[in-house]
């Protein structure tokens, strides 16, 4: 699998975007990025300088959840620009995991397929009623024993 997958993931589960659905997936893209922070632990900081990781979680989550929910909306300004922050977003994940000892792109392999999962036997997405994409009868959790 490759990243052709997950975006062959996306596109079977919205075939036709709308901007609602590119804002609920930046709060899951930032939800994301919040639950990476909640696993760290600040080591050697100076705390008088005004650096807060606490509330920057806080307001990251808040901006999650208000994008996921449609009280809050974004619009890209630059589009040349943010590809290239998405493209960096990645590379740089792949580092930092490789950095730490961790096998990422096996990871994202077993997240595609954990992913197809939550998908019927016809391979079409399932929907709960909040039009979000639900663990179907046949989902099975990633696993993620012997990357990390």
């Amino acid at each position: 699998m490759s990243l052709d997958t997950t975006q062959l993931w996306h596109a079977r589960a919205k075939p036709w975007p709308i901007e609602e659905d590119f804002n609920v997936q930046l709060g899951c893209h930032i939800e994301e990025f919040v639950e990476m922070l909640d696993t760290l632990a600040v080591l050697g900081h100076n705390t008088n300088s005004g650096f807060d990781l606490l509330h920057a979680v806080d307001a990251l989550d808040h901006l999650s959840a208000g994008l996921k929910s449609g009280e809050t909306k974004m619009h890209i300004t630059n589009r040349k620009e943010f590809l290239d922050s998405l493209a960096d977003q990645v590379v740089t994940a792949v580092g930092a995991g490789y950095r730490a000892g961790m096998d990422v792109p096996q990871a994202v392999d077993r997240v595609n397929t954990s992913n197809w999962s939550k998908f019927d036997e016809h391979g079409q997405p399932i929907f709960d009623e909040n039009g979000k994409i639900a663990k179907g009868p046949n989902y099975k959790p990633v696993d993620l024993t012997g990357l990390y």
